[in-house]
């Protein structure tokens, strides 16, 4: 009997031992907070104990949710929590990673520069911009973009906002085609510009140096009597010098150089015709040392700081337009004509030159518009290369002397249509 009692009375002592359950009036602190690149809601607050808070990570634009940290951890967004005690939670981000895929069509290759630290890879964060240089193999010419960008732009700079599959397209060079560099309008002409004579280096020199806050002294403007948009190359007797490097002289010029594509450097035994039209404004003003409009200079050896061929403009009585060549290192005077039926008319020049030691020459200077010759020379036996020369090149622009300043005046001389070709 005494130990049936006991066990009953065991019975009743672990019952009086039962967890209480927890009053309704205690409350918990929740804080909720985001790493960059996004928010949360709600951002916390007090709750009743045992209550499930439904917390929401938002990442902003360019980022994705990536996990929870502090007193949850997971993935799970939307997250469920339950307020047994007071807790801290993060949610962090990470930017997006898009893939650019970039394919070739023909022979050539494309680089690709993240522009702010020069990293090269083919996956991007969102919002990265990517400059895409397009560089044909030799006897190949670049002809355009396709796939998620179009046109012929290079370099061209993408904003990597989505995975992007782009294709750079090469076309084989024929025999004759022609390289062109055609004003397209206002806006980006120093790009244009460099993406025909030497993509993605510096074909122009300028004296934007020294000059700054004229802004580009190359420009584009649409020509009624040509019916198109031109470049308009101006020139300032001051503050403008040679490139912040000579200063008893100015240039305003572009050029090709060993850079550029292959079928703009012309190779001993090569055959180039260079064509292109230019505009001396009304008043134009000639120096009486030299004011160069074109040349063509070989690169290499002894003699390539002296051009081949020069087109001067030069202040005399009546002022002339001289043809000047060079074999080595004199130059003399071809020919020349009086300056007065060149100014304020469009000319078109064509000049064809066989690159070698028994090589040709000819030149046409015709009014664009009524095809009248304004001065002819041929040359059927003349000396076009020299010892260690690697290649020539041609050069447009305004390069004049400074040594009698007062000759001169503002300037804004036009060119147009650009082109050359290789036999």
């Amino acid at each position: 009997m005494r130990k049936s009692f006991y066990v009953f009375f065991l019975f009743l002592l672990s019952c009086s031992k039962e967890t209480p359950p927890t009053p309704v009036d205690v409350s918990y602190t929740l804080i909720a907070s985001a790493s960059s690149g996004g928010s949360v809601n709600p951002t916390g607050g007090t709750y009743t104990a045992n209550t499930a808070v439904t917390v929401t990570a938002t990442p902003n634009t360019g980022y994705v949710f990536s996990h929870w940290t502090g007193n949850a951890n997971g993935n799970d967004n939307p997250l469920s929590i339950s307020m047994t005690g007071n807790k801290s939670i993060q949610a962090s981000f990470v930017q997006q990673q898009f893939t650019l895929e970039v394919n070739v069509l023909g022979e050539g290759s494309v680089s690709q520069s993240l522009i702010s630290t020069s990293k090269t890879t083919q996956d991007y964060t969102a919002g990265s911009v990517v400059r895409l240089l397009a560089s044909p193999s030799s006897g190949w010419l670049f002809s355009g973009w396709s796939g998620a960008i179009d046109g012929n732009d290079n370099p061209y700079d993408i904003t990597i906002n989505e995975t992007k599959t782009i294709t750079a397209n090469f076309q084989e060079r024929q025999a004759g085609e022609a390289v062109v560099l055609e004003a397209d309008g206002p806006g980006g002409t120093y790009d244009l510009i460099t993406s025909v004579l030497a993509p993605g280096w510096s074909p122009i020199e300028v004296p934007d140096c020294n000059h700054a806050a004229f802004g580009d002294h190359i420009d584009e403007l649409y020509d009624e009597s040509l019916a198109k948009h031109v470049f308009r190359f101006y020139i300032h007797p001051t503050p403008d010098n040679d490139r912040c490097i000579n200063f008893d002289r100015q240039r305003n010029e572009i050029k090709s150089y060993d850079k550029s594509p292959e079928n703009l450097m012309g190779r001993q035994g090569e055959q180039v015709t260079y064509r292109w039209k230019f505009k001396l404004p009304e008043g134009f003003q000639s120096s009486p040392k030299f004011t160069h409009i074109h040349q063509i200079k070989s690169v290499g050896g002894d003699y390539d700081s002296m051009p081949m061929y020069t087109f001067t403009t030069r202040k005399g009585s009546p002022d002339q337009l001289e043809l000047r060549y060079s074999e080595t290192e004199n130059q003399v005077t071809l020919t020349r004509t009086d300056l007065a039926p060149f100014i304020g008319q469009w000319v078109e020049a064509t000049e064809t030159i066989l690159y070698g030691v028994n090589g040709t020459y000819n030149l046409e200077l015709r009014n664009a518009l009524t095809q009248e010759v304004l001065l002819s020379y041929a040359n059927p036996s003349i000396v076009n290369w020299r010892p260690e020369a690697s290649f020539a090149r041609p050069k447009w622009g305004v390069y004049r002397s400074l040594v009698y300043a007062e000759d001169l005046r503002d300037e804004a001389v036009l060119f147009a249509d650009f082109s050359v070709t290789e036999e």
